[in-house]
């Protein structure tokens, strides 16, 4: 049976041997990741942390992100925080806490969901 996904950009789902009759409208999160970090680069950043939602979006994008910048050389990734599933209260602030404690990262790369953004 055909799937046509109009929103999975997990990386696996890429492949044809696992996934034969699998076609999607957007592109995987490799593509967005080296996006990124042409972006980065661009601005002439070379510190910058990472924020991703748990699970395979956020998860897979970092990790794509952080692969095209070692490839790309140049980019330094000053730390990589989760945000957990289910944040409990007061979440967000240890995550704000942990990213000001490098406070010499020129940015912040998001991988995460609409409501963890928000």
């Amino acid at each position: 049976i055909p799937q046509i996904s109009y929103a999975s950009t997990a990386p696996e789902l890429s492949d044809p041997g696992r996934y034969e009759y699998f076609s999607r409208v957007v592109p995987p999160d490799s593509y967005q990741a080296q996006a990124m970090v042409d972006v980065v680069r661009a601005l002439g950043w070379t510190y910058v942390s990472t924020l991703a939602s748990e699970g395979n979006y956020g998860e897979s994008g970092v990790e794509a992100f952080v692969q095209s910048s070692r490839e790309a050389g140049g980019l330094c990734i000053a730390q990589s925080i989760k945000i957990p599933r289910e944040p409990r209260p007061g979440e967000f602030a240890k995550v704000i806490g942990r990213l000001m404690e490098t406070s010499t990262a020129r940015g912040v790369v998001l991988f995460a969901n609409e409501d963890d953004i928000r």
